[in-house]
């Protein structure tokens, strides 16, 4: 389908929450088929529904709607986090057109966005993008192309004076600096609590060299989980599927490192 069409892209379907739904609703497995079956003008097999809450199959855009009419509730409800710019727009609800207004920019310019993944607006559509949209902090980063730089710092805040590190770092990310203080210390604090069993006994030892290893090449998806978890207690199990933005607020530092390139 061609962007003049208006596509809608929904982030990756997740079989839990649509178990969940129809368990609300007391619901069993051949109803909410019987349901689809309705909604689509032809027969769903009940055991395809079993295989997209069992994680074996995964449905199409069309088939999440069908599930979520079925269930009485929104596609939104049944998906995770977005992680495109084309995700978050549907997810909000908003048409490529009314996201272009909104955001200061012609259409053509915010579907090559989309197409590409790539933000570069000025501090103003920035602050409208952060506004409208709300993207999650992941997506934001991805999308303004500052994925490698990002980890590059976090990498530096842990294995040094980790608050020396918070302004850039904020300057990066759709959330408050309190905000990535508080998920920089915790870091901090997983990180070294690693490393101080790196001089335990041998095998111990490189248990815990390897885990520290494994924590800095993925930093970014625990800062994501941390930020998730900001005020809560630290050794809280993340909810992935919170707020988009944990005490975020638009913030004109976000905008493209080179505001002569905004739309």
């Amino acid at each position: 389908m061609s962007y003049a069409e208006d596509p809608s892209a929904l982030p990756p379907f997740e079989p839990a929450r649509a178990r969940a739904t129809r368990d609300l609703l007391g619901m069993t497995v051949g109803q909410a088929a019987h349901a689809i079956t309705a909604y689509q003008g032809r027969t769903f097999p009940p055991a395809r529904l079993e295989a997209w809450e069992a994680g074996t199959a995964v449905p199409a855009d069309s088939e999440v709607r069908a599930l979520a009419a079925a269930l009485w509730c929104s596609p939104v409800d049944l998906v995770g986090e977005p992680a495109t710019l084309a995700q978050c727009r549907t997810v909000v609800g908003l048409s490529i057109s009314r996201t272009a207004s909104a955001l200061g920019m012609t259409r053509v310019r915010w579907e090559d966005a989309e197409r590409r993944n790539r933000w570069r607006g000025t501090a103003a559509q920035t602050d409208a993008l952060l506004r409208v949209l709300n993207p999650p902090p992941a997506c934001f980063v991805a999308a303004c192309g500052t994925s490698r730089q990002l980890r590059t710092l976090l990498t530096e805040a842990v294995n040094g004076w980790w608050p020396n590190h918070v302004t850039a770092i904020a300057g990066i990310l759709p959330v408050e600096a309190v905000v990535v203080r508080e998920a920089l210390e915790r870091l901090h604090l997983t990180y070294h609590r690693l490393e101080a069993d790196v001089g335990a006994s041998p095998r111990t030892a490189a248990a815990a060299e390897a885990q520290a290893a494994d924590f800095l090449a993925h930093i970014d998806l625990h800062l994501w989980r941390q930020l998730r978890t900001v005020g809560e207690p630290l050794d809280s199990g993340p909810d992935f599927h919170s707020g988009r933005r944990s005490g975020g607020s638009s913030r004109s530092a976000h905008s493209s490192p080179d505001p002569a390139e905004g739309y």
